[in-house]
């Protein structure tokens, strides 16, 4: 079985996470995956060993994991590469592939866009 894992940073915030566990229940009600659990690099849990755990706990046989980062900062490049690796010593009997970040997709453009045109549509977002 296939699980999808979303990686975030993560914040003391808890408002600030609940974005992240919005958009994997709507990846989960959308289908394609029956698992679907997030994991925080830092400040809150679960962690991504966590996740991962509850992921192998469900079935999985496979993980893709992406990462909810926009660009290519330090936790891309040097933080999740680290963390990748000591999750494939420790889980060796489940497969795992780590995607890229979110980045400059031509979808985010039309998220940005559609902002736009909410405050053009908006005035009382004006002060």
């Amino acid at each position: 079985m296939e699980a999808l894992l979303l990686i975030g940073h993560g914040s003391r915030a808890e408002q600030a996470n609940e974005g992240m566990f919005r958009i994997a229940g709507m990846i989960r009600k959308a289908g394609g995956f029956t698992i679907v659990e997030c994991g925080f690099l830092q400040l809150c849990p679960p962690t991504i060993e966590e996740a991962l755990g509850r992921c192998i706990a469900q079935g999985a046989e496979r993980v893709l994991m992406v990462p909810y980062f926009l660009h290519t900062g330090i936790h891309i490049r040097e933080d999740l590469p680290s963390v990748f690796v000591e999750l494939k010593k420790r889980f060796p009997h489940v497969k795992m592939a780590m995607g890229t970040e979110l980045g400059d997709d031509p979808l985010l453009t039309q998220v940005v866009m559609n902002r736009v045109e909410e405050m053009r549509n908006s005035p009382s977002k004006e002060q």
